[in-house]
């Protein structure tokens, strides 16, 4: 099976495991696919910030990272598509962090998740962009840690979805909240993070949470 085979088979896999409708939905069972996004098609604009911290470096190049989280993964979803979407991506980095990683650390494990720290990483994100971008002309916000990560190492966790998700918690009913730099600009849309070393198929996992949004408390389907 070649890569992009791979990745979809994985990102399969995940939708089975995370959907709410779950795997006999997902497979054609009684309940059907349930309700499905209507913003997962056309241009899906997408800020991609590349983040790092005063007490630790990046293992890999702002070009190596900006392949695998932006042009990899536009590849990957006008692929899986069928072109029917594809990503306008707008790439900053790096964007220096004001406090050591110890401050954004989060746990490898969803229910145990400081969701300040998360509110925290990425206000502080957008801070350092508020004189240079108007937040409002994307529809999702990636941010990218520069730090290798793995369980419980470096940033904590790989990926996750923040908005729908870690932003208010994934326990119960999801809903998208705003973040706010600190000179007062906000941003309400989907927001999804991977460190440098996630694989493409993690970037994927979680940009389809966030694209798919959520209906009556649930993740829909993109």
């Amino acid at each position: 099976m070649g890569r992009v085979g791979v990745f979809a088979a994985w990102v399969v896999l995940a939708l089975l495991v995370f959907l709410p409708s779950g795997a006999g939905a997902f497979l054609g069972g009684s309940e059907g696919l349930g309700t499905q996004s209507d913003q997962a098609t056309g241009e899906l604009r997408v800020l991609a910030v590349a983040v790092r911290f005063p007490d630790a470096a990046p293992s890999f190049t702002l070009d190596t990272i900006r392949k695998r989280a932006v042009d990899d993964l536009d590849r990957y979803v006008r692929e899986q598509s069928y072109g029917r979407a594809w990503l306008k991506a707008d790439f900053r980095g790096w964007v220096d962090l004001p406090d050591p990683l110890s401050l954004y650390k989060v746990s490898p494990y969803n229910f145990k998740v400081d969701r300040r720290r998360v509110r925290k990483l990425i206000e502080d994100a957008m801070t350092g962009l508020e004189r240079d971008v108007d937040f409002d002309r994307y529809r999702h916000l990636l941010i990218i840690p520069g730090v290798r990560t793995m369980p419980g190492q470096g940033y904590g966790m790989l990926c996750y979805c923040a908005n729908p998700g870690m932003l208010t918690g994934v326990k119960g009913s999801l809903a998208f909240t705003t973040v706010r730099s600190r000179g007062g600009k906000e941003f309400s849309g989907g927001i999804f993070l991977g460190c440098e070393n996630a694989h493409l198929g993690m970037f994927a996992h979680d940009f389809f949470h966030a694209l798919g949004g959520i209906d009556a408390g649930k993740r829909r389907v993109p």
